[in-house]
């Protein structure tokens, strides 16, 4: 071949064929700068086919993937409806737990505001109109016997027995139909309270009466003809008499709030909340519990999946769920921080008030 194209490059001298050495050298390059494209041209061809086979291969496996996701969807009737964990009881978007809302919010309800609440729910009891109380008078009385009775702590308990913001004994809860809720309810302590305060002021007729009686039993102040001649019970009264008179002077309607002390406020806030977050903890516990069982159901179905489809829906909605359970996590925490940060005001005000004594003591020497 090569012989062939440097032929046409002989010349004759003297009758005897001579070579052109720069034109055969010259066809040469040319033959082998038409063979290296070709050759590229070949490999060029042969990249496009492999990368056309490699395009058909990866559509044929998209393809396959699409087929293997067709399907029925995902039934999610047995998923969502779990015998004693159903999702829209778990998962409720409104917390709507009575603890929730003593802990969360810009209208967390407050014990001052539990009180306000009793009292204008008994604003037209008879025992109000035996004794010539309106409802704001009656208002100021409740919160100072709920202040000798606990210091307006929810959770308090006198070595009797007594119990809660009104110390109500378990007999006589069980006679005001509060018990055993009243334990783990403030509001059924203050309205047991408030009607076993309101029958007195019915029966007596007075004030002071009343509170003897619900300090030492209606029968002491029937049989003595007044209050009864117990240090206890007629100290009970003047303490209640006192704290009146000075929550007179700066509650005006049954709804004010923001009449606490600092100390007081600080006490029923940390009171509160522990107790809220006690009760709003155990309900949270029992709710995990009840997600994981539903956890638990969804993965045990896994195995038994019939599809590549079914086997994803599952799979996404275990993640799901997951992702549901860590929320109800995320509340439990905050709940915590909520007690911690109220338990470390109480402590604050009783380092203050410490503090302040020791001031005033050092200054009277």
């Amino acid at each position: 071949m090569l012989s062939l194209a440097i032929w046409p490059a002989l010349s004759l001298a003297q009758g005897v064929p001579t070579v052109d050495a720069r034109t055969a050298i010259q066809n040469a390059l040319e033959i082998a700068q038409m063979t290296t494209l070709t050759g590229a041209r070949e490999l060029e061809t042969e990249k496009k086919r492999r990368l056309a086979d490699l395009q058909a291969d990866q559509l044929a496996a998209l393809d396959a993937t699409l087929a293997a996701m067709r399907g029925p969807d995902l039934s999610l009737g047995g998923l969502e409806d779990i015998p004693g964990a159903e999702a829209q009881v778990l998962y409720d978007v409104e917390d709507d737990s009575p603890y929730a809302a003593r802990l969360f919010g810009d209208a967390k309800t407050s014990v001052e505001e539990m009180i306000v609440a009793t009292a204008q729910k008994y604003a037209t009891h008879p025992g109000l109109a035996r004794t010539g109380l309106n409802p704001t008078e009656f208002r100021i009385w409740f919160q100072s016997l709920v202040k000798q009775e606990s210091n307006f702590s929810i959770g308090a308990r006198s070595p009797m027995g007594a119990f809660g913001l009104t110390q109500i004994m378990p007999d006589t809860a069980k006679g005001l139909g509060i018990y055993p809720d009243y334990y783990d309810d403030p509001m059924l302590q203050l309205d047991g309270g408030a009607r076993y305060f309101l029958s007195q002021l019915a029966s007596f007729g007075s004030v002071p009466l009343a509170l003897a009686a619900y300090n030492a039993g209606p029968g002491n102040v029937t049989k003595y003809g007044g209050i009864p001649p117990f240090q206890e019970t007629q100290d009970y009264v003047t303490r209640i008499t006192g704290f009146f008179n000075a929550y007179a002077g700066t509650i005006t309607g049954v709804d004010q709030v923001g009449t606490f002390a600092p100390a007081d406020m600080a006490i029923a806030g940390a009171s509160n909340v522990s107790d809220a977050g006690l009760h709003y903890g155990m309900e949270a516990a029992s709710e995990i519990e009840a997600a994981l069982k539903r956890l638990r159901a969804i993965l045990e179905r896994l195995p038994n999946t019939a599809s590549v489809k079914e086997a994803m829906d599952l799979n996404t909605y275990a993640r799901a769920e997951a992702t549901r359970i860590a929320l109800m996590v995320q509340r439990m925490k905050a709940a915590r921080g909520k007690v911690d940060a109220a338990r470390y005001a109480l402590w604050l005000q009783a380092y203050a008030r410490d503090a302040e004594f020791l001031k005033v003591k050092a200054g009277s020497k």
